[in-house]
């Protein structure tokens, strides 16, 4: 597992299916670009996940990281708690982990945040590190855009109002 002397980068996806997936993709290319990627998951995101590690074909590693989500076991996963999550619980314990890089001396090169978990964003300025915007959606949307000549050519949609 070679970690030492990469740049570290946070990665924080919004907590919900269809995120933290793509995230964890951006991880892995981050990865093979020399970072050392590590994900910032909710608890109850990162107990799902089947490792805290993923060590890739070039022996470098994508790490995964927690921070207390503030939920009960018995609390329900909905639109409402991951929302009373991301912005009463995580900007505090974001803080506090984005933090100890810098006291840890290993320091982060920058961070990236899914845009719907924008208040991270607001974390990373405020502890100095360079930040990024991530839209998982934004891939999907170009690959349907850049369709489109075709889509005209084979008379599936037509180019006139």
């Amino acid at each position: 597992m070679r970690t030492q002397g990469r740049p570290k980068v946070a990665l924080v996806p919004y907590p919900a299916q269809g995120h933290v997936t793509p995230m964890v993709q951006l991880a892995s290319a981050l990865n093979r670009l020399g970072f050392q990627p590590v994900l910032i998951n909710p608890q109850f995101i990162h107990s799902q996940l089947s490792c805290t590690a993923v060590s890739e074909d070039d022996g470098n590693v994508v790490m995964f990281m927690s921070i207390p989500d503030g939920l009960d076991d018995d609390q329900p996963r909905d639109f409402f708690a991951i929302s009373h999550f991301m912005e009463n619980i995580m900007p505090l314990h974001l803080d506090q982990l984005l933090r100890s890089f810098d006291s840890r001396a290993e320091g982060l090169a920058f961070v990236v945040v899914d845009l719907l978990a924008s208040c991270a964003i607001s974390v990373a300025e405020r502890c100095r590190i360079p930040v990024v915007g991530f839209w998982p959606a934004m891939y999907a949307t170009y690959t349907i855009v850049k369709a489109i000549p075709d889509f005209i050519q084979k008379r599936l949609i037509s180019a006139i109002d």
